[in-house]
């Protein structure tokens, strides 16, 4: 018996192929919607989670509170003797401001982030062209940037812009405060996976004259960053270096300086991505409903069109289960043949979409099984209502039916 309701089935959709695509149509929309999404989603967010669980890892956040004296925020002093702790292997202040990076007619918003050389591999930077900026260059106060690609391909078509000079505009302070610049690097914007127009500009430049500059040496160091060789030693390094810098200041028991953990924001970020993810693929969902609704209506169109049909196979002693079967088969065809080549299309989209933002497409089997098990289950779940309909026909009524 299932063998013939698959066959009448079958038979019934190719014999109207275009309405059958059109009804199908829905189906396949909202399944490669949801590929592409999560696809693309799932490879964006592990590209970011891994570059962030490197940096999160191994990297130590010490920051002054709302409870330090002026007396409390680190000096050079105060980095040197982080310097040396055992399991350190890399330690940098770190001075933020925001201004506007300029070259002729272009400009752009961004962030300036004032650091010292070892930022580059605290951060896992990672360089397009030239260079990040050296120690002699920053115990200079030398007015040198490393800008990102993003931007060196906005303003000037190539990341190729080694010794090229930029104008930049800081507003630190209620008065705006420029500066000539010498490009010395161009390093991969860390945003750029996810692209979109106007991204803003991110520039490195030493810390000494960011604070010279823009905080006119009035600003002292506030935040600092350690990197460790060993993940296993951050808790120890931590205390070691807290420990230090309140013996220095004499701070104890004042709660001048707060831990960050890195990891913490790997994990509030993977927590954002993966809401974010799920949101946008539960929209595309919406599709998959449309998609059913559009097999009911032909489903219905399909009941009146073999009310006949349906009458002759009743006389002739077909049970009403039967009847049920058939329509609900006939749906669930629909549904799953729609989503079969939705799947196709999304895994194809995944590459083009995941090529232009580029990451990797990641693939969930599991993911995969249950989109096809919701689709199948929308057709079946649309189908019901045209199937009773069919299946509760009276055959008297039915083949009277013009």
């Amino acid at each position: 018996m299932i063998r013939e309701n698959l066959k009448m089935a079958v038979e019934s959709i190719k014999s109207n192929r275009m309405r059958s695509f059109l009804t199908m149509l829905g189906i396949i929309i909202g399944i490669m919607a949801v590929i592409i999404i999560l696809s693309a989603g799932t490879g964006a967010k592990n590209s970011m989670m891994a570059y962030a669980e490197e940096i999160g890892s191994t990297t130590i956040n010490i920051m002054t509170t709302g409870h330090a004296e002026f007396t409390d925020y680190f000096t050079d002093e105060d980095l040197a003797a982080m310097g040396e702790l055992p399991g350190v292997t890399a330690v940098t202040p770190l001075v933020n401001s925001y201004g506007t990076v300029v070259y002729g007619r272009n400009d752009n918003w961004g962030y300036i982030y004032g650091c010292a050389p070892g930022f580059r591999s605290i951060q896992g930077i990672k360089m397009v062209s030239g260079r990040f900026f050296n120690e002699d260059e920053y115990n200079a106060e030398r007015k040198v940037v490393v800008i990102d690609d993003v931007t060196a391909n906005r303003f000037f078509g190539s990341t190729n812009v080694v010794g090229l000079e930029v104008d930049i505009y800081s507003y630190a302070r209620d008065n705006t405060i420029s500066t000539k610049a010498k490009i010395v690097g161009v390093c991969k914007n860390p945003n750029a996976n996810i692209f979109y127009e106007g991204m803003n500009s991110i520039m490195y430049m030493p810390c000494t004259l960011v604070n010279r500059l823009f905080y006119e040496g009035d600003m002292t160091i506030a935040d600092v960053y350690i990197k460790v060789a060993d993940p296993a030693d951050k808790a120890s390094v931590s205390a070691a270096a807290i420990s230090a810098v309140e013996a220095r200041h004499n701070a104890r028991g004042r709660d001048a300086y707060t831990l960050y953990d890195m990891q913490q924001q790997v994990d509030e970020m993977n927590t954002i991505i993966g809401m974010i993810q799920t949101f946008v693929a539960a929209v595309a969902a919406i599709s998959l409903l449309v998609g059913g609704i559009g097999v009911m209506n032909i489903m219905l169109v399909s009941v009146s069109e073999r009310t006949r049909e349906i009458g002759i196979r009743k006389a002739l002693g077909a049970k009403t289960g039967v009847i049920l079967q058939q329509f609900l088969t006939e749906a669930a065809i629909l549904s799953l043949c729609g989503g079969m080549i939705g799947l196709g299309l999304g895994y194809l989209g995944s590459f083009g979409i995941c090529a232009l933002v580029g990451v990797e497409p990641a693939f969930d089997l599991g993911t995969i099984l249950m989109t096809m098990a919701f689709s199948a289950g929308v057709g079946i779940f649309f189908g019901i209502y045209p199937a009773r309909k069919a299946a509760k026909l009276s055959p008297i009524e039915a083949l009277r039916h013009e």
